[in-house]
């Protein structure tokens, strides 16, 4: 119930920001060429989740991700990833790369490990390997579009896990916070 209440505010203060920004930066196109950003809603469930962008051309642009989990003090995992986006522009807004809607592939490789130690057994470790794809839509603000917060759904497809544990995610959603520069 903590977790949803925690979840509640920081959508209720991301819908509140992105409602805000909208109406004032609604024809915004932003003239930096990279982002970095990381998940609050991960970090407040104690994982980290941090993105990097770079800007490829008007509307296209390479990200690289960083995840590290901890589920309890026997479960972790850690990974890397990366993204290709293409930025379209549906509704004339006028936004290219780096502000706007963006979607594009997207490869995720983890490392997960089972601490055992305290009951005496063996530690155990695995690789998993995944392919999909994302959406997102990038809102630029402030000094020259320097803030961004960004909403995604992503979806993936295992081509690499471990049998009889299957604990990595189709699919998800976030929220990154970030600064372009």
């Amino acid at each position: 119930m903590n977790k949803f209440i925690t979840l509640f505010i920081v959508f209720t203060i991301v819908a509140a920001t992105t409602t805000f920004t909208t109406i004032n930066a609604a024809d915004y196109t932003t003239p930096k060429s990279k982002v970095v950003s990381i998940d609050p809603i991960d970090l407040i469930n104690g994982r980290i989740n941090a993105t990097f962008e770079n800007k490829m051309s008007a509307t296209n642009s390479f990200t690289i991700n960083a995840s590290y989990w901890s589920f309890n003090k026997y479960l972790s995992a850690g990974g890397v990833g990366a993204s290709y986006r293409w930025y379209i522009d549906p509704f004339e807004e006028g936004k290219k790369s780096l502000n706007g809607l963006s979607v594009g592939p997207r490869l995720d490789f983890f490392y997960w490990t089972y601490d055992w130690s305290e009951w005496h057994m063996d530690n155990y470790s695995y690789t998993t390997l995944a392919i999909g794809g994302e959406v997102n839509y990038k809102w630029a603000f402030g000094d020259g579009g320097k803030w961004i917060i960004e909403p995604s759904i992503k979806i993936a497809f295992p081509i690499l896990k471990e049998k009889g544990y299957d604990h990595y995610t189709n699919y998800g959603f976030g929220v990154n916070i970030g600064y372009a520069f």
